[in-house]
């Protein structure tokens, strides 16, 4: 069953009021679209004609050259210099993994999170495309690019129909959008980070695709600071792999000191990457991580 994008994870009018005062922050200059809320590179006041390319899905209508439509009956768009790298790509795990937590439910709170990172692109002038992994996602997996406010509604669909399941493959769910590569400009990733050797592969590719690579690492609570005690038995939901466990004191000290090690290992890896790196956790409130925590990480900020 797909996870209900309700009031619990999609911001209600007045939280949306308020992200709307807040854009995604970029650190360096890129060419984006005029009157959008990056700076470009270039100077003066014209725009300068750089190609075409065929239409796909979320490109706008103006953009159409409809004489060369009537030549060759293909649609085409005009790109010019200052509006080719204009997208902010969402990469949301949606793997079996992220159907866990309880009340800090973590699929349910990435669908928050992203749901708060499309208001803050699109309440900007910017342009906003999402693609869920697994790529077999019924949602189809790829959202393209649109701009403006009114695009809010059909991205909260797409969102609508993302549920977990299956094994995450970050990387795979990069090649399943090639088609909108040239135009991406930031790239940011939202998982539990299951599979390390993933998340490289990941951000090798990201990092020849965009100029800026983000990953929001979302941990539940439980995994932090598990409270368990006696004789568990753990299924790994994306494998199966079920192993028998005595907690005790020694045992869960290990686990910290342990899971301590592997995120050093992920600060690591984005670290060789040039990604910035955020942890999060899915006991904080939609809110408190859209208003506080991520403006303190520099991910967003207000307007």
């Amino acid at each position: 069953m797909p996870i209900p994008v309700t009031a619990t994870n999609w911001p209600d009018p007045s939280f949306m009021a308020r992200l709307e005062n807040y854009r995604l922050v970029y650190h360096g200059p890129v060419r984006g679209e005029p009157g959008g809320m990056w700076r470009s590179r270039l100077k003066g006041g014209a725009v300068e004609f750089a190609d075409f390319r065929e239409y796909t899905l979320g490109d706008e209508p103006r953009r159409i050259d409809w004489k060369a439509y009537a030549r060759l009956r293909r649609l085409y768009v005009r790109e010019f210099l200052d509006d080719r790298r204009d997208t902010s790509l969402l990469v949301l795990d949606m793997s079996a993994s992220m159907d866990w937590g309880g009340e800090a439910h973590k699929g349910r709170y990435i669908l928050g999170l992203a749901a708060g990172l499309g208001v803050c692109a699109l309440a900007g002038h910017g342009r906003l495309a999402a693609v869920s992994t697994p790529p077999g996602n019924r949602a189809g997996a790829f959202f393209p690019p649109v701009g403006g406010r009114q695009a809010l509604a059909q991205f909260r669909r797409f969102l609508e129909q993302c549920h977990p399941g299956g094994r995450a493959d970050p990387a795979a769910a990069l090649e399943a959008v090639g088609v909108i590569r040239a135009r991406i400009h930031s790239i940011y990733l939202m998982s539990d980070l299951w599979d390390l050797s993933g998340l490289e592969d990941f951000l090798r590719r990201a990092a020849a695709w965009a100029q800026e690579v983000t990953v929001l690492h979302v941990l539940a609570p439980e995994e932090r600071q598990p409270q368990w005690e006696g004789e568990w038995q753990f299924v790994d939901a994306e494998t199966g792999q079920r192993v028998q466990v005595s907690l005790t004191p020694a045992v869960l000290a290990a686990y910290r000191q342990r899971l301590e090690a592997y995120l050093g290992e992920v600060r690591a890896c984005c670290g060789r990457w040039g990604a910035q790196y955020v942890e999060l956790d899915s006991g904080v409130s939609l809110e408190d991580t859209m208003l506080a925590v991520l403006p303190r990480a520099g991910v967003i900020r207000p307007r």
